[in-house]
């Protein structure tokens, strides 16, 4: 049985002013010292809720937007090393299962749903309820044998409590009644924030580095000035002319008194020429949100920024992102790319060609709402793609680093400036509180070797593609155009060699120039659409040098004023193919 609604809402106000509670505590600032060790305030403070331990098996994950997700089939999860399968019942709401049938395991996520939007096995025809009951059993000799194996506990799918909230879907990932009592007493993370829910769609993408070096990530917001800088394509050095310098931190701070099970918060400052003047709030809310308000010299709002992670396995993470500028200069860019008369020329041939493909993707195509989002994600949206590539080579380096010295954190990094605090601050958080690292599900080891080559890394398809029904959408259109194409341009071909032959006896050539010109330009065209599709699978370049040069990559990102937030979520692809904000073209570093 579920509480009423009466409980549930009782329940949560109460958990709201418990996780909002320490937030008012003063801050204690961390100069230029190591913060390997957290200051002998911050420890003593800490030491009194040192056994308040957050249990990674009770809290409720973010698994997809629900906009990524396809109603009208089975969608792949995966959490804590568990598969898991989600669909959308009957009534519209959205059920999560164990990935496995419980007649002989087969995987629930490889079936359909019937007309009745049972989930279906199909391996042999079971069909399963929202709340996992064995619904039929199509191999029974008869319906009294029938209804007796669906009324049997050992016929019932597990399923755990789940839920679409503030346009994500949630997943608590522990089965049974007392688990949905409990999920159901728990406000989900973005329902905690002081300031509310932000607007605009959520962009996701699932990284292929594990859950302490994507959250370490997070709380460097400094590393911008360098990993996501413009460099120079020729020297490979940093562009003095295209970036707004650097400025040493100052003040980066974990509030006293405020960490514990539930989380932490931090404090700091800005850390270049264009953000220095600008103060930071960061609120971690275990296990999965990163929420920040960023303030400006007079104390008005400047920007919202809320990141959410969910660990799918061993060496991957799930990433949120969603943002919202307050303030026209909190997206301004760092450096723009420079248009040349070249540049002009091109487009003078290359717009009426673009105008003609746009046409033809948003009124030819079979579903043409969801290929103009995928078109956004995976075409329009490219430079997402090359910020995050900069982030995943670093984030994995550190992996595999830590991997080979097997050493803690504290013997391996060294930390002097206040920069570092906030990483230092979420690795203390994980020794005292969480037990030094993500608790997987039952039998899953976290033994396998964090090395993954660079291709691996520089995968798109895994990484958002496979995810989102808009991007595969997009990417079976594109494949279907492009072998349209190369159909006319063998007709074409063929065509304006008969022709030639005919028009040379006849003194008629032009019909075979007209023909085999059409050839040419569909050959072309069916090129582009190949290199469109390669957007969706992979960062490696079809031509040339597979893997681009440092200077290459670095060439697409900007920094923006606030650095990492903005970076990242500015322009990850989202559910409608907006920027993070909503707030268009406009709004890009």
């Amino acid at each position: 049985a579920r509480p009423n609604a009466a409980l549930r809402a009782a329940n949560q106000r109460c958990v709201v002013a418990r996780a909002n509670a320490p937030r008012r505590a003063r801050r204690v600032s961390v100069r230029a010292m190591s913060v390997s060790e957290p200051p002998a305030a911050s420890a003593a403070a800490e030491s009194a809720s040192s056994t308040d331990q957050f249990d990674w098996h009770k809290a409720w994950y973010p698994v997809s937007p629900v906009d990524f997700l396809d109603p009208a089939v089975p969608n792949k999860l995966k959490l804590l090393g568990r598969s898991m399968v989600a669909w959308r019942g009957a009534d519209g709401a959205w059920a999560v299962a164990s990935d496995s049938c419980p007649h002989r395991m087969a995987p629930l996520s490889l079936g359909y749903l019937d007309e009745q939007s049972r989930l279906t096995c199909r391996y042999h025809g079971w069909a399963f309820e929202t709340d996992g009951k064995a619904a039929a059993i199509p191999m029974s000799v008869d319906d009294a044998a029938a209804k007796t194996a669906c009324a049997s506990p050992r016929s019932c799918a597990e399923t755990f409590p789940a839920k679409a909230e503030a346009g994500v879907l949630w997943v608590w990932p522990t089965s049974g009644a007392d688990a949905w009592l409990e999920a159901s007493a728990t406000p989900v993370a973005t329902a905690l924030a002081e300031q509310g829910e932000l607007t605009g769609e959520w962009g996701m993408v699932e990284l292929p580095v594990g859950y302490a070096p994507a959250l370490e990530n997070q709380f460097d917001p400094s590393h911008a000035e360098w990993l996501h800088a413009r460099y120079d394509a020729d020297t490979g050095s940093l562009s003095k002319s295209e970036n707004v310098p650097f400025s040493p931190m100052t003040e980066f701070a974990v509030r006293q008194g405020s960490m514990n099970g539930s989380g932490f918060v931090v404090d700091h400052g800005g850390y270049n020429e264009g953000n220095k003047t600008i103060s930071a709030e960061r609120v971690f809310t275990a296990p999965c949100s990163s929420r920040s308000e960023y303030v400006d010299a007079d104390g008005a709002r400047y920007l919202s920024a809320a990141i959410l992670y969910a660990p799918t396995e061993p060496g991957r993470c799930l990433m949120f992102t969603k943002f919202q500028a307050h303030q026209r200069t909190a997206v301004q860019g760092a450096g723009r790319k420079k248009i040349t008369t070249a540049d002009r020329l091109n487009s003078l041939v290359t717009t009426p060609i673009d105008l003609l493909f746009r046409w033809y993707m948003q009124t030819q195509t079979s579903r043409p709402e969801l290929v103009r989002v995928g078109m956004n994600h995976g075409v329009y949206g490219n430079a997402a793609y090359t910020l995050g590539d900069q982030d995943i080579q670093a984030m994995h380096g550190v992996e595999v680093a830590m991997e080979v010295v097997d050493k803690d954190w504290k013997s391996s990094y060294y930390l002097p400036t206040p920069a570092d605090a906030g990483v230092a601050g979420f690795r203390n958080w994980m020794d005292k509180h969480a037990g030094g690292g993500v608790r997987w599900a039952e039998g899953v080891e976290d033994d396998a070797s964090k090395v993954k080559p660079l291709v691996e890394q520089l995968d798109r398809y895994d990484r958002h593609t496979r995810h989102c029904r808009h991007c595969r959408e997009c990417l079976a259109e594109l494949g279907e155009l492009e072998a349209k194409l190369v159909n006319v341009a063998n007709v074409a071909c063929g065509a304006g060699l008969a022709l030639g032959m005919v028009g040379g006896i006849l003194g008629q050539e032009a019909p075979a120039v007209v023909s085999l010109c059409v050839a040419g330009l569909a050959t072309g065209a069916a090129e582009k659409t190949r290199d469109m599709q390669q957007e969706f699978k992979t960062s490696v370049k079809r031509r040339g040098d597979p893997i681009p040069k440092s200077g290459e990559a670095k060439a697409y990102g900007t920094r923006a004023s606030c650095g990492d937030f903005e970076r990242d979520t500015v322009r990850l692809p989202t559910a409608h193919g907006k920027t993070a904000d909503g707030a268009g073209d406009a709004s890009r570093p």
